[in-house]
C-alpha cells in the first residue's frame, strides 16, 4: 500500500508539471548524465558477457536455479559468474547494433534516422557471420533494395516475432531522457527494421524504461524505481498482446510469492503457461522468440528488485536466450546506477573502459573505442534531441527539458492475427531424396539447413492459400526447379551481394492459391553445385485464432 501511494503521488506530480508550461522544465546535468551513459555501456557489457555462457543452453526443464551459480554449467562446461575483467570489452549483437545506430545519428546529424539512412548504416557496418534471425532476414532484404518498415512485415520477414529489436534499440530511450514519447518516435523505424506487433511492443517497453531512468524519483528505492518504470512502460502495450499478458502474469506471480528469492517458481510457471499451454495467443517457436524471452526478462527484473548483481544472476540462469535480457537490464541498471555506481556496487575501480566494435562489425577503426568517448558522443546527439525533438534548451551544462503533456499512449492497433506460419526444413511433412539436413547452422532458421547438389528432390504437401520458399543464396549455389501443383518455375540460388551469402532470402512466392491441399516439389539441376532449403512460410486454411488467458485465476 505504501508503495502504491508513493507511485500515485509521483504520478500526480508529473501531471502537475506537464500542466505548468515552461515552469515544468526537467533539469538534467549533462556531466552527471555522462556518467550514466558510461554506466549504460559498461552495464550492458558486463551483463552481456555474463549471460553468454548459458545462451540457449536451457529452453525447457531441467532449468538452472540459484544453486547452479558459479559452476561449470555453461556451453562446453563454461564457468558461470559475473564477467568483470574483459579488456577490451568485445562487441556482441546486444551492444554493437546500438553502436552502429549512434554512429549513424552522428554521421547524419539527425536524431531521427530515415529508412534510407538505416539501410545504408546496416549495409556498411553490419553483416555475416555474426548476425542472426530477424536481423539477418532484414539485412538480406536491405541488400536487395527493401527499406524499413517493410523489412519487418511477416510477408517479408518470417522471423518478425523474434527477439532481435529487444537487444538493438534500448539506446534510443537513453538518448531521450525523461521523454518516452520522443524515445518512441526516435526508435520507431529502428525497431520496425526487424520487429512487428508483439516483438515491436516488447522492444518499445525496454525503450520507454530507459527513457524513464531520468525521471526516477530519487526518494524511492531502486526496487521501487524499477517497478515504477515497468508499470509506466506497460501502458504502451495493447491488452490483447501476449506481451501484456506476460507482464501482467509475471507481476501477479511476483506479488503473490511470499518468498522473493524463489524466482524459479515463477520462471517455471512462465514455461508451463506460455511455452507448453500457449496462453494469450502465444505460440512458442524457438529459444530466441521475443515472447518467452520478454517473460523471462520480467522475472529477472522484478525478482532482481533493482539490484544489479541479483538481476543479472537471475537473468543468466533463467533460460532461453539468456544473454539478451541480461544485457538489456544491465544497460538499464547501468544507466540508473551510473559508472561510479557500478564501481561501488562491485567494489572495483579498474574496469576496462575500452570497447572493440571490430570484433563483430565492419568498417570501423581497428583500435578500441572507449565508453567515455562513446558517452560524450551521446551527449552531443542528446543536445540535438533536447532542442529539436523536445523544444528544450541546453543552458550552463544542463538540459532544460519540457515535461510530457500527456501520459504514455497505448499503441492503437486493433487485435490482429498474423496468418503466416513457418514450416521448417526439419518438419516431418518433407520427403527428401538426396538432400541431407545439417544442424548447428546458426545463421539458418531453426539452426538447420537442408543441403543437396545434383538431381536431389524434396516434396511436401501443405494445406493453405499462400506459400514462400526461403533459402541461402550465395556465389557458389546452383539452380532448382520449383513445381507447385505441377506448374514449374526455375529458381537461381546464386547471389554475389555478400561475401558470406544471404540467409532468410525469399526465392519463390505464390499468393492467392485456391483453398485446399497443394504439393510443392523442389528439384535440383544436374550440376554438382550446392542447393538448399531453409524453410517455407505459408498461410494455412484456418490461421490459429488468438485465445485469451487460459486461467484467469492464475493471474492473481
Amino acid at each position: 500500500m505504501k508503495l502504491a501511494i508513493q507511485f500515485l503521488l509521483y504520478a500526480i506530480l508529473l501531471v502537475q508539471m506537464a500542466a505548468c508550461g515552461d515552469s515544468a522544465n526537467i533539469e538534467i546535468d549533462r556531466s552527471e548524465y555522462h556518467d550514466k551513459l558510461r554506466g549504460f555501456w559498461l552495464g550492458s557489457s558486463i551483463a552481456n558477457w555474463t549471460g553468454l555462457p548459458t545462451e540457449n543452453v536451457r529452453a525447457a526443464p531441467p532449468f538452472f536455479n540459484d544453486d547452479d551459480w558459479q559452476k561449470q554449467i555453461g556451453r562446453e562446461g563454461q564457468f558461470v559468474d559475473y564477467v568483470l575483467s574483459n579488456a577490451p570489452w568485445g562487441a556482441d549483437d546486444d551492444t554493437d547494433i546500438e553502436y552502429v545506430y549512434q554512429k549513424a545519428m552522428a554521421q547524419n546529424d539527425s536524431y531521427l534516422l530515415s529508412a534510407e539512412q538505416i539501410a545504408a548504416a546496416w549495409q556498411t557496418h553490419i553483416g555475416l557471420p555474426l548476425l542472426w534471425v530477424s536481423n539477418l532476414a532484414a539485412l538480406g532484404q536491405m541488400q536487395n533494395g527493401m527499406l524499413p518498415p517493410a523489412t519487418s512485415l511477416p510477408e517479408n520477414n518470417p522471423m518478425w516475432d523474434m527477439i532481435d529489436a529487444q537487444l538493438t534499440t534500448e539506446i534510443f530511450g537513453a538518448m531521450a531522457p525523461a521523454r518516452p514519447d520522443v524515445a518512441l518516435r526516435m526508435s520507431h523505424l529502428p525497431i520496425r527494421t526487424t520487429a512487428y506487433l508483439h516483438s515491436e511492443w516488447a522492444a518499445e517497453f525496454y525503450v520507454i524504461m530507459h527513457s524513464l531512468v531520468a525521471l526516477a524519483d530519487p526518494g524511492l528505492s531502486r526496487k521501487e524505481q524499477v517497478i515504477w518504470m515497468a508499470q509506466e512502460a506497460r501502458k504502451r502495450v495493447p491488452d490483447w498482446s501476449y506481451i501484456a499478458d506476460m507482464y501482467d502474469f509475471v507481476k501477479a506471480q511476483y506479488e503473490r510469492n511470499t518468498d522473493k528469492d524463489n524466482w524459479e517458481e515463477t520462471r517455471n510457471r512462465v514455461y508451463e503457461r506460455y511455452q507448453v499451454q500457449g496462453a494469450a495467443g502465444y505460440e512458442y517457436k524457438y529459444p530466441w522468440d521475443s515472447g518467452i524471452n520478454f517473460a523471462a526478462s520480467i522475472v529477472s527484473l522484478l525478482y532482481g528488485e533493482g539490484d544489479y548483481k541479483k538481476t543479472i544472476r537471475i537473468g543468466t540462469l533463467a533460460g532461453w536466450d539468456s544473454d539478451n535480457p541480461t544485457a538489456t537490464w544491465g544497460g538499464l541498471l547501468g544507466l540508473l546506477y551510473g559508472y561510479e555506481g557500478l564501481q561501488e556496487h562491485f567494489d572495483k575501480t579498474d574496469f576496462s573502459d575500452d570497447y572493440l566494435i571490430t570484433r563483430t562489425r565492419y568498417n570501423f577503426p581497428a583500435a578500441p573505442d572507449n565508453f567515455n568517448d562513446m558517452a560524450s558522443r551521446s551527449l552531443d546527439i542528446i543536445d540535438g534531441v533536447v532542442v529539436q525533438g523536445m523544444g528544450g534548451k541546453v543552458v550552463d551544462g544542463k538540459w532544460l527539458i519540457p515535461a510530457m503533456h500527456s501520459d504514455i499512449v497505448r499503441a492503437a492497433v486493433a487485435e490482429t492475427i498474423v496468418p503466416w506460419e513457418t514450416i521448417e526444413d526439419t518438419d516431418p511433412r518433407w520427403h527428401y531424396n538426396g538432400f541431407t539436413t545439417a544442424d548447428q547452422q546458426w545463421n539458418a532458421s531453426g539452426a538447420t539447413l537442408t543441403l543437396g547438389q545434383a538431381d536431389c528432390l524434396a516434396e511436401i504437401t501443405f494445406s493453405g492459400t499462400a506459400v514462400q520458399y526461403y533459402a541461402f543464396r550465395n556465389a557458389e549455389a546452383g539452380r532448382v526447379s520449383v513445381a507447385l501443383d505441377g506448374e514449374q518455375s526455375l529458381v537461381d540460388l546464386s547471389n554475389n551481394a555478400s561475401e558470406h551469402g544471404q540467409y532468410y532470402v525469399k526465392v519463390f512466392e505464390r499468393l492467392d492459391l485456391s483453398p485446399g491441399d497443394h504439393q510443392l516439389q523442389i528439384t535440383c539441376d544436374g550440376e554438382a553445385t550446392p542447393k538448399n532449403i531453409d524453410m517455407l512460410s505459408i498461410i494455412p486454411l484456418d490461421p490459429a485464432p488468438l485465445h485469451r488467458q487460459i486461467d484467469n485465476n492464475d493471474m492473481h
